[in-house]
């Protein structure tokens, strides 16, 4: 009887030790981004599909509209009546091919002289393993 009780509880020991089956389906989310510094992602059944393969990269930069505000040029400070502001937006290409686009710009008052704006720095490309 001893004997058979500690069968049982070796039995169930190696039972325990063994690795668990994974249960069907199972969704794993991943972010990432690809040699281009192109962001993708997304979720899958790691069960009956593969992890997503990322985008190519582009081959030519697609054309980056530019918006400008126009801006009030008076012939003199004394001559402007106008109370209120003007306003410029920016576009910054990052990266070739473009992979990121940066606004910047601002407003200011429409009699006053017009600011120059210093385009913002692109930033770094981020690389991360997917493993």
């Amino acid at each position: 009887m001893l004997f058979n009780i500690v069968s049982l509880l070796a039995l169930a020991g190696i039972a325990a030790a063994l690795p668990a089956e994974e249960d069907c389906p199972r969704t794993r989310c991943f972010d990432a981004v690809n040699k281009c510094g192109v962001k993708y992602g997304g979720c899958y059944d790691i069960c009956t599909q593969e992890q997503p393969h990322p985008p190519p990269c582009p081959e030519e930069p697609s054309p980056s509209p530019t918006s400008i505000t126009s801006v009030p040029t008076p012939s003199s400070t004394s001559d402007c009546t106008s109370t209120g502001t003007a306003c410029v937006d920016y576009l910054k290409d990052c990266g070739s091919p473009p992979t990121a686009v940066l606004t910047y710009g601002g407003c200011f008052p429409a009699c006053g002289p017009t600011p120059t704006f210093t385009p913002p720095p692109c930033p770094e490309p981020t690389v991360t393993d997917t493993a």
